[in-house]
């Protein structure tokens, strides 16, 4: 089965279902069902230059969207949330990190995210994606519905925060000239 048939599938799936899925642990049940190998995904990955990790949304619905990143070695996200988004990150390859956060920024816990794993990311909770190793580490990421009001915390004054646009990424914004 291809990458955007499993993609439906899941679709069809979360359809289904829809009436039952209140949050990650709900979709990360779904998603369980699949496996995912990094071949599939050579063609949708992005190898960033000056940004963390290179990202390329592969499929929109109403239920979800699905984005594949590729996380830069020795590179993070900034700590940002999904506004009234749940996500579920599926591991592919490489060997990455999954961090939460509250709502005053304070560390929750960390999720490795590696052979498969899939980590929750709950609606409202803040995390940070980190790459600590010396080689690029690809994963899928699963929005419940489709990304919209993403907020980002200032990389360096954590007192700053954006409200980024639904196909930027989780870095602080480039000012538009």
């Amino acid at each position: 089965m291809s990458l955007l048939s499993k993609i439906r599938s899941i679709d069809q799936l979360v359809t289904a279902n829809k009436p039952s899925i209140k949050g990650p642990a709900d979709l990360k049940a779904i998603l369980q069902q699949f496996r995912f190998d990094p071949d599939e995904l050579q063609e949708h990955l992005l190898y960033p230059e000056d940004l963390p990790y290179g990202r390329k949304c592969i499929f929109r619905s109403e239920n979800f969207e699905v984005i594949v990143m590729n996380w830069k070695p020795r590179h993070q996200s900034n700590i940002h949330n999904h506004g009234n988004s749940f996500g579920c990150v599926y591991s592919i390859s490489g060997n990455a990190d999954n961090v939460l956060y509250s709502g005053e920024l304070e560390e929750l816990g960390t999720t490795p995210l590696i052979n498969h794993n899939i980590a929750e990311v709950p609606k409202g909770i803040y995390h940070v994606i980190r790459n600590p190793h010396d080689a690029y580490a690809v994963s899928l990421h699963f929005y419940a519905p489709p990304m919209c009001g993403m907020k980002v915390i200032d990389a360096s004054d954590k007192s700053k925060s954006y409200f980024v646009k639904n196909d930027q990424g989780a870095w602080n914004p480039v000012e538009e000239g």
